[in-house]
């Protein structure tokens, strides 16, 4: 008699052990999945701001560069030499 109390008291330990663990592994499911996307959300937010300050510093460059053909091509240098290719002065200058 005395050797089944102390099974079912060894099974009820095991039954609750058992359900603390299970409860305890969702809920570090739970947390980790919440978590990952936390970081996933914040990484992709990061790279974002990264390309689009590269793209800034790009598009400042390309209309500083494009600005400077235009007024060299528009200078009257380059208007005379196109008027007269074969002036050795205006090639020299």
């Amino acid at each position: 008699m005395k050797f089944l109390a102390n099974q079912k008291l060894a099974t009820r330990i095991s039954i609750i052990t058992t359900i603390i663990t299970c409860s305890g592994l969702l809920l570090w499911f739970i947390v980790s999945s919440r978590v990952s996307s936390l970081v996933e959300n914040d990484i992709s937010n990061q790279m974002t701001d990264a390309v689009e300050s590269r793209d800034a510093i790009i598009n400042d460059y390309v209309t500083s560069a494009e600005e400077y053909m235009t007024a060299f091509a528009l200078s009257s240098e380059v208007r005379e030499l196109l008027q007269n290719p074969e002036d050795p002065e205006l090639l020299q200058a």
